[in-house]
């Protein structure tokens, strides 16, 4: 669906609601290209439904079986909506707030609640969940001189200022 003017997502709502305007996970490719912007770089409908992932800017709409199962972005340095959507950043709209114990604060501030979840096989990272099922991802960058096993025993000792966000999703799982 072409619009006369771009459509607005707050971060903090998607954050605290798990709504991204009024789509919901589970609605069908056709549902969503009917009540939903296009996405960015096609002109045709056939060739839209005929794609699994949807971006918009660096935000990304995954179907599996003709179903919306994920709302994802990786872009958190550089977010943007692309052609379609204006996303109104907040916290996210500077690196520097970006790492985790502000990230924290943050949601702490506006009473959403998170439980934190903290992965060390393979990788080191941590995740917020955040009660609208949003979770957010957060990594310290790998040194590329730095072995594996040096990388992952700084992570047990690092700050966690040091953790910055990488992801955010919002999936049934």
């Amino acid at each position: 669906m072409k619009l006369r003017d771009k459509l607005h997502i707050d971060i903090e709502e998607f954050f605290s609601t798990g709504k991204f305007d009024h789509l919901k996970l589970g609605k069908s490719k056709e549902w969503v290209i009917n009540n939903f912007p296009d996405p960015d770089g096609y002109d045709d409908e056939e060739d839209i439904l005929n794609d699994d992932i949807w971006t918009y800017g660096n935000v990304e709409l995954h179907f599996y079986k003709e179903e919306l199962v994920l709302i994802y972005s990786e872009g958190i340095t550089n977010l943007n909506g692309g052609d379609s959507i204006d996303i109104r950043k907040g916290i996210l709209g500077s690196d520097r707030e970006c790492d985790l114990n502000r990230i924290m604060s943050y949601l702490n501030q506006r009473h959403i609640d998170f439980r934190k979840k903290t992965h060390n096989v393979g990788s080191y990272s941590i995740d917020l969940i955040l009660e609208s099922g949003v979770k957010l991802a957060f990594q310290l960058e790998q040194n590329d001189i730095e072995g594996h096993e040096m990388f992952l025993e700084r992570c047990k000792t690092t700050n966690q200022d040091d953790f910055k966000l990488v992801t955010f999703s919002l999936t049934n799982d």
